[in-house]
């Protein structure tokens, strides 16, 4: 298997040069998208997570990625086509509506 090392290192070489030329993207652009999860599935949301009614619909969804799924705001935030410092403050808010419970 370590002899495959040299030969795969020699491919992402030619990939990232050939996504440079064809894209004009950056190594730097080239690792973020790399490393980036792209949400390729559908998220399903339990009806139960709509359940407290102390709790808006934004709120518990957004509890329910952050806190059940471990998604990261960011993520959150592509997924329901909103800002991340909206998502951010959603869930600090719904968290303390929780916690008063």
């Amino acid at each position: 298997m370590t002899g495959d090392a040299p030969d795969l290192a020699k491919k992402f070489n030619l990939l990232v040069e050939n996504l440079q030329k064809l894209y004009g993207l950056s190594f730097d652009q080239i690792l973020e998208l790399t490393s980036t999860k792209i949400l390729e599935e559908k998220i399903h949301i339990p009806l139960e997570v709509l359940k407290n009614r102390e709790l808006g619909m934004l709120e518990s969804i957004t509890l329910y990625l952050k806190d059940e799924k471990e998604m990261k705001f960011s993520e959150i935030a592509k997924a329901l086509n909103r800002d991340q410092r909206t998502i951010w403050a959603t869930y600090n808010k719904a968290k303390k509506k929780v916690d008063k419970q």
